[in-house]
């Protein structure tokens, strides 16, 4: 447990009682230690957290772990540097903050959801479980949650639950994308190709497809042997070397017996 921020209040308060002990008035400098403390230990403004929103991602992550470093009970601080930390690539932060803060507000389903979700990137899908869990149940209605968790049970061997996970968030954001994508992801490595070219089909023909929409297309013709067409749709985002070098992989893998176990356990 971290105990530095509440040190630091106290320091503050003993330097107060000093001041206005002083039987004399505080000299310039007296009043400038006192300016400088309340800046450094007070939380910025609502209009100032606001404001950050705007900036480039890097500032936003000084700016809320200084806000953060001073109070690590700000419900808002923890969440948004948990939320920026992840993005920024660093899974295992995100989970640290997040459940960190979930000690103060173990109900609070935004803190449940980052947390599981950087589990997750972190290659902890176990981990990650109860936490989503627990985030679908508070917000039901949060289609992330429900994606989350249909990531988490397909990671841990279980495509149908995370189908019926995927389809919970569909029915909440449908037309999705990313949620299309990954249901389709999960038709295929449960041996369901023909499903799965359906639901990847609908995801790369909307606006804002992801990327991997169409890399998992193009893994699924080519599980499928249709390796022109797979090729087509890879080299629309990768290198031709290096979309050539993926089909090839894929084609090397469906001579092999039992093409779609092999590819859920790799």
């Amino acid at each position: 447990m971290r105990i530095a921020p509440v040190f630091q209040y106290a320091a503050f308060g003993a330097a107060l009682l000093t001041l206005s002990a002083c039987a004399t008035a505080p000299t310039p400098e007296e009043d400038a230690l006192k300016v400088s403390m309340e800046r450094d230990i007070a939380p910025q403004t609502k209009e100032a957290r606001q404001t950050i929103a705007r900036q480039d991602v890097l500032t936003q992550a000084a700016f809320w772990a200084k806000e953060y470093d001073k109070n690590p009970a700000d419900r808002e601080a923890a969440l948004k540097l948990a939320r920026i930390v992840r993005t920024l690539g660093n899974p295992e932060r995100a989970a640290e903050v997040a459940s960190q803060a979930l000690t103060l507000y173990p109900k609070d389903a935004n803190l449940l959801l980052v947390a599981g979700q950087a589990l997750i990137e972190n290659a902890q899908a176990a981990s990650a479980l109860e936490f989503l869990q627990s985030a679908a149940t508070l917000s039901p209605g949060n289609w992330h949650a429900h994606s989350a968790l249909g990531v988490a049970y397909d990671q841990l061997g279980k495509p149908i639950k995370a189908r019926a996970a995927f389809n919970t968030a569909l029915a909440l954001a449908p037309d999705n994308p990313g949620i299309l994508s990954n249901l389709g992801l999960n038709y295929a490595t449960d041996g369901k190709p023909e499903m799965a070219e359906r639901y990847l089909r609908k995801a790369v023909a909307l606006d804002k497809a992801p990327v991997q929409a169409r890399q998992n297309l193009a893994l699924v013709l080519a599980l499928q042997g249709r390796f022109d067409e797979a090729n087509a749709m890879a080299t629309k985002d990768l290198p031709i070397e290096l979309a050539d070098k993926n089909i090839a992989s894929v084609r090397a893998m469906v001579v092999r017996p039992r093409r779609w176990e092999m590819l859920r356990d790799e």
